[in-house]
């Protein structure tokens, strides 16, 4: 609420004769004078709808997006299915209680004094494996594992359960500690938080549970599962997580997703979709197998797959889009999968749906045969998928899954290669094609050393997402459609590698800002559009175990989503440079854009497109000035349009300087402020302040039209 009030301080609004005179801070005031500009809408001249799947999003096993970004559980390696990596007997995500007691010396292959821990991959209860404890000697002596390193928040609740067993005489145990201070190791003793018993069953597995709440925040939580007694005792299917998730997705993500309308989520991949079995992820969540990731080098837990996927489109409204396994699967298993979500429970795979708990078929109707095609993620295998193979599986899979759900909508694949499209639609009669356009540099770096450097070159991406968009186009020919065509399933700049946290600046904002308004444009051919991605991996929202961080890229989200008609209206921009060399694809070609940047003659500093809202009486003009430090004072006309009323609507993407970002848990840097101006005759007149978007919604009619 400051953030609102001390920007609201900043700009006084009059009326004048000529429309709105806009009077600003002195110092925002000298940054209006040195540029000028001016914005022509025709509100006549539609151009084209605003595509339905606009804001769209992409979800992907990998790196922290599903496992540790939008799931909620903590604990890692939680069905022990991960593998004793060290020898100890213990699965990879634990570590023996020798370890914590710096008594790791008396541990050989497992075995300990009194105890041997094992791998069981007879006897569990979920996934392949269990965490098997034998414990000899007296009533008195106990085993247990650790998992160490967890966050906590003070105050919250925590909701623990496991899975035990056992063939002898004894209680099995959990307890949860603040753990060592200074990553020490042999501290037994941290502050507990939590200690239960429990009276564990003989051979059968029992679910046991456990709460607690965090009486401080710590970096250094530990979980402590073990059996207290004589005999063989078993644990698996282990879960905490703070109690509020909701269905195991974390409670804070989902809130923060409601506001921005996601219309449609790409799920699973991405790479990952083409070595992805779906029924691993179907049934019940604790019996379902971990499996390793080939592509990505991690373990997926599978505790998020088709039914949590369109349990959370039941919360966020969105529609499915799903994307088949091309390299490693199959079209009867691609068949299944539709048959599974799309098939009455008089059908195998619709009733399998059903026992688990879903009897009303989902309905899913977007379907990708495969990912990026000509690559397909495999390229240092195959040197890249063959078009003629590709063009003869496509049909092998339009076949099998048609004949379960004819009403379906499938998406060709490719990468964004002009070539490849022109070929492969001289070969597929495809009904959509899914695209990939990233722009940035080529070469990662694990960090931005030069802020100054990657504003400039972010900013300016979207003439580069606009020519690449434009070349594709090209490339369709004759053979592109007339109704929007292309689906881009991943966008976006990329300027670090996938696991490093972007640290999202203003300057990205600018750039989804940018590449929104290249997409009204050519609206015509836009089918949907997903950026890469929703949640970590350079995703809008950054997600660590105990907060949020909602980016510059969520804000841009939050704005279009929220203030967006839904027929685009031609509009110009235009100001007192013409030399602008540089010539897009003429399949993308259209208005003037001056006057330029000060960093660079040839990119245009204002970006400008406006919406008509669907009952025809309000104007959205979505206005980005890329200028790093430069106000643009405008004159905007709204040709056929009468305005309504004495005040129009502004709604303005800022951050407190050009290098802008949020942390984690605050939005104090980088936000949407929104107040009201007066207006009154055309043109209006108003000032874009440097590095920002706004939106102007401006209430009225079309001259001549028949009002209510």
């Amino acid at each position: 609420m400051m953030r609102k009030v001390i920007l609201q301080c900043l700009c006084v609004f009059v009326a004048v004769a000529g429309g709105v005179l806009l009077q600003l801070h002195p110092d925002l005031a000298a940054q209006a004078a040195q540029l000028e500009a001016s914005i022509q809408v025709d509100a006549s001249e539609v151009t084209g709808q605003v595509p339905h799947y606009m804001f769209g999003q992409f979800i992907e096993h990998e790196h922290n997006t599903i496992d540790n970004g939008l799931l909620a559980e903590l604990l890692q390696d939680r069905k022990f299915d991960e593998g004793d990596r060290d020898g100890n007997g213990v699965s990879a995500g634990w570590v023996p209680e020798e370890r914590v007691k710096d008594r790791y010396w008396e541990l050989r292959n497992g075995r300990g004094v009194n105890d041997l821990y094992s791998i069981d991959h007879d006897i569990y209860y979920g996934g392949g494996a269990s965490q098997q404890i034998e414990i000899s000697g007296s009533g008195s002596n106990h085993a247990s594992v650790y998992q160490i390193g967890l966050q906590f928040a003070k105050g919250r609740n925590y909701s623990f359960y496991v899975y035990m067993r056992k063939h002898g005489t004894g209680k099995g145990f959990v307890e949860i500690d603040k753990g060592p201070t200074q990553n020490q190791f042999d501290n037994l003793w941290g502050r507990i938080y939590l200690h239960k018993d429990f009276d564990v069953a003989s051979d059968r597995w029992e679910k046991y549970t456990a709460e607690f709440t965090a009486p401080e925040d710590t970096s250094q939580g530990r979980v402590r599962i073990g059996f207290a007694g004589t005999g063989t005792f078993w644990m698996d299917s282990a879960s905490l997580m703070p109690a509020d998730n909701v269905d195991g997705m974390r409670r804070d993500v989902i809130e923060a997703l409601r506001p921005i309308h996601v219309s449609v989520l790409r799920y699973p991949g991405g790479c990952y979709a083409d070595y992805y079995n779906w029924k691993n992820g179907i049934g019940p969540r604790d019996k379902r197998p971990e499996k390793w990731s080939t592509v990505w080098h991690e373990w997926n837990s599978n505790d998020f797959g088709t039914d949590e996927y369109m349990e959370l489109a039941r919360m966020l409204g969105y529609d499915g889009h799903i994307t088949t396994n091309y390299v490693s699967g199959t079209a009867q298993e691609a068949a299944e999968w539709v048959e599974y979500t799309n098939g009455s429970v008089n059908t195998p795979m619709g009733r399998l749906r059903a026992d688990n708990g879903h009897p009303k078929p989902y309905g899913i109707k977007l379907w990708a045969i495969g990912n990026e095609a000509p690559a397909l993620c495999n390229s240092e295998y195959t040197g890249g998928t063959k078009l003629d193979v590709y063009a003869e599986r496509f049909h092998e899979y339009q076949d099998a899954m048609r004949k379960v759900d004819h009403s379906i909508e499938f998406m060709a694949s490719s990468v964004g290669v002009p070539k490849w499209v022109h070929e492969l639609l001289q070969a597929v009669p495809a009904e959509l094609l899914a695209i990939s356009i990233y722009t940035g540099p080529g070469d990662k770096t694990d960090t931005i050393c030069d802020q100054q450097k990657f504003y400039r070159g972010v900013v300016a991406e979207p003439l580069e997402f606009r020519d690449k968009l434009g070349a594709n186009m090209e490339a369709a020919g004759s053979r592109l459609p007339a109704h929007p065509f292309f689906a881009i399933t991943e966008f976006n700049s990329w300027w670090l590698p996938e696991t490093k946290d972007p640290d999202y600046r203003l300057a990205n904002a600018l750039y989804f800002g940018g590449v929104f308004n290249v997409l009204l444009r050519h609206s015509k051919h836009i089918f949907l559009a997903e950026p890469c991605s929703l949640i970590n991996v350079q995703g809008i929202i950054e997600v660590n175990p105990l907060t949020i961080k909602l980016t510059p890229p969520y804000f841009a989200y939050l704005l279009y989503a929220n203030h967006i008609g839904s027929e685009v209206l031609k509009t110009e921009a235009t100001g007192p440079s013409e030399a602008f060399d540089s010539k897009p694809p003429a399949a993308v070609r259209h208005e003037s854009w001056f006057p330029s940047v000060a960093f660079d003659s040839k990119l245009p500093a204002l970006d400008a497109i406006a919406t008509r809202g669907p009952e025809g009486r309000t104007i959205f003009l979505a206005v980005v000035n890329r200028a790093q430090d430069q106000a643009i004072s405008t004159q905007i006309n709204l040709k056929g349009w009468q305005l309504a009323g004495a005040q129009a609507q502004v709604y303005e993407l800022d951050g407190k300087s050009w290098d802008a970002f949020n942390p984690y848990g605050s939005t104090k840097n980088v936000s949407i402020t929104h107040r009201t101006v007066a207006v009154g005759r055309m043109p209006l007149s108003y000032v874009f302040p440097a590095h920002t978007i706004t939106v102007l919604e401006v209430s009225g009619h079309l001259l001549g039209a028949k009002q209510d």
